[in-house]
């Protein structure tokens, strides 16, 4: 009695979203929502604002003689770079001679071994890399060894050791094109330490693509929105109430043991069916659509192989079988004859 009222208001509104579809449409589906607009908008920055620069240039000073890169610094952003060095005086105003004479300052590239054979003993600045995209990483040391000049009065600029060589007074520049992470450059300047600016620039041609996995992972979040709004929001019930229509299909009258054996010994008793049977069953099928749920079902019958003699079923078939044929038997023309004078006989005797 209790359930009464409650069948009643579900019956009168049948079109009320379920528990599950509320959380589905009104939780879920704005979460993935939000996700995804986040995602496409960190793309979009990643892609225009926050897209990494195709010039990289990088800064540092010294006041080494020499300058030397590690192996491995020139190839580091790219292949193509420029490598800038700037030298400043550092004479005092009593001598106006040293003041006037600026610094040469050459540059040269050469393997790592030679530069080491080069500044043997001296005091050497060493560019390590980067320590942000705006800053070189340098190093200060003394390179261990002694100097394996082949002769001391070789100038920078005419020594066979180099594979590039470039010299200018305050300030040198050289343009590589290298793929050698063993290649480095080796700067010196003629005159005292004077402080060294040095400046490293790369151009890109391959940027980092860090807007591509956030368009993926926001149009990943809004497939999951609507799924969770359509889908994955529709009541188990439902789907089953949809899908039972498609899987309605006739199922074939249960098969006794005994009308299995006897549509094998007599062929044809098990395909007569009566007319009357199939009509009661469309009938039953269209009252369960209708909702009226119609008679109950019969028990179903229980039949026993073992307790029935399939030899004597078949001796009293045959007996029947005979019988019927003794008792359709055709007359013969003679027996009607004799059956005819006998009876015209008889008539005779009666009369008087």
């Amino acid at each position: 009695m209790e359930q009464v009222p409650e069948e009643k208001d579900e019956m009168t509104r049948p079109d009320k979203p379920s528990r599950h579809s509320m959380i589905m449409r009104g939780i879920v589906t704005p979460i993935f929502g939000l996700l995804a607009v986040t995602a496409i908008v960190l793309g979009i920055l990643n892609g225009t604002v926050w897209k990494p620069s195709a010039h990289v240039d990088a800064h540092a000073r010294t006041k080494a003689a020499y300058v030397v890169t590690d192996p491995g610094v020139l190839p580091l952003v790219d292949n193509r770079v420029t490598m800038r060095v700037d030298a400043a005086s550092t004479g005092t105003a009593a001598s106006a001679d040293q003041n006037s004479q600026k610094p040469t300052v050459c540059m040269a590239l050469t393997t790592a071994k030679d530069a080491a054979g080069w500044t043997a003993g001296h005091d050497v600045a060493r560019v390590r890399g980067l320590d942000d995209w705006q800053t070189l990483s340098v190093g200060r040391d003394t390179s261990p060894g002694k100097a394996v000049k082949s002769d001391p009065g070789v100038a920078f600029q005419d020594s066979d050791m180099w594979k590039q060589v470039t010299c200018s007074d305050s300030s040198v520049s050289m343009s590589l094109k290298t793929d050698d992470p063993q290649a480095v450059l080796l700067v010196a300047v003629s005159q005292g330490s004077p402080s060294l600016g040095l400046e490293m620039l790369w151009e890109r041609d391959k940027l980092p693509n860090f807007a591509m996995p956030f368009y993926f992972a926001g149009g990943l979040l809004a497939l999951l929105a609507v799924l969770s709004a359509t889908v994955f929001a529709m009541d188990p019930v439902k789907r089953r109430k949809q899908t039972e229509p498609e899987q309605e299909t006739e199922e074939p009258p249960e098969v006794s043991v005994i009308q299995a054996l006897g549509s094998a010994i007599l062929p044809g008793l098990g395909n007569r069916h009566s007319p009357a049977s199939g009509r009661r069953l469309r009938h039953a099928r269209g009252q369960a659509r209708q909702g009226d749920p119609g008679p109950p079902p019969r028990p179903p019958v229980v039949i026993d192989p073992r307790n029935r003699n399939l030899v004597a079923d078949q001796q009293e078939d045959g007996d029947r079988r005979a019988d019927d044929e003794s008792s359709t038997r055709v007359i013969s023309s003679q027996e009607m004859a004799s059956y005819l004078a006998r009876l015209a006989h008889e008539g005779e005797e009666e009369r008087p």
